[in-house]
């Protein structure tokens, strides 16, 4: 498999990401030296107090909001177990033929197959997930939401949608006269994560799971040689290397 990668994306969202984390560390001191040294600066008078209690409680909400893009950058950018990475390791070993695209296209995890197009929706929360009639649902309080480094579940089904479309769209623009296969997964990376999930026009798979399913129940039909390079042509993938001539043929 080959793997294709934005460098200047991924440094530039990593870099957004410490600053964030600094950042957020940096105003979070602020109010703490606001509490140190309020008394010098007379914020504890009583015709003070309210502007005091204004000036914390805008510290603690910015400090807190300002620390939550950070791990939300720090997650997909920096982190051991961001997902780029974690798919990397579970699609390890797949053909040569099969390319994965990471932050190079609309679509921030896109999988050329020899038979079309993968989406991936990468979600990393833990616990218990439920998709059932057409609503996913998973537990969170306020607590986790603002000390916890998960991000909120969303609607995977709602990001699938948009990303097979901002694919679409450049398919059928540069590659208008075929017709190609195009699909999303949503892959779940999380070890500890429950998955309660009806059937329904997206796949849901664990991404220890994930290179089986490619492989097995959602392997496709391989494309002619000619469709699939004007295929990674239109997405950027590398060119299709040439077919291995047999041993002993000239």
């Amino acid at each position: 498999m080959k793997i294709v990668v934005d460098e200047k994306k991924v440094k530039r969202q990593a870099m957004i990401g410490r600053v964030a984390l600094v950042g957020s560390l940096a105003v979070l001191m602020g109010g703490l030296a606001l509490t140190l040294f309020g008394q010098q600066l007379g914020l504890f008078n009583p015709e003070n107090i309210g502007l005091f209690y204004l000036l914390y409680t805008v510290i603690l909400v910015v400090g807190f909001g300002v620390s939550r893009i950070g791990m939300y950058y720090g997650n997909r950018y920096l982190s051991p177990s961001r997902p780029s990475q974690i798919l990397r390791e579970s699609l390890k070993g797949l053909e040569r033929k099969y390319a994965l695209m990471l932050f190079s296209l609309p679509a921030d995890y896109v999988l050329v197959e020899p038979g079309g197009v993968t989406v991936f929706i990468v979600k990393t929360q833990s616990g218990r997930v439920t998709y059932k009639d057409g609503k996913w649902k998973r537990k969170e309080n306020i607590f986790s939401l603002w000390f916890g480094r998960e991000e909120p579940l969303g609607d995977p089904a709602f990001e699938a949608t948009e990303a097979q479309r901002a694919i679409a769209k450049i398919l059928a623009e540069k590659i208008p006269n075929l017709k190609i296969p195009l699909r999303a997964v949503i892959v779940f990376t999380h070890p500890k994560v429950v998955l309660d999930v009806e059937p329904g026009p997206t796949a849901v798979v664990r991404a220890s799971e994930l290179k089986d399913f490619l492989r097995g129940a959602g392997k496709w039909k391989e494309l002619p040689n000619s469709i699939q390079r004007q295929m990674r042509a239109a997405l950027g993938a590398p060119e299709l290397a040439p077919a291995e001539k047999p041993e002993g043929s000239k």
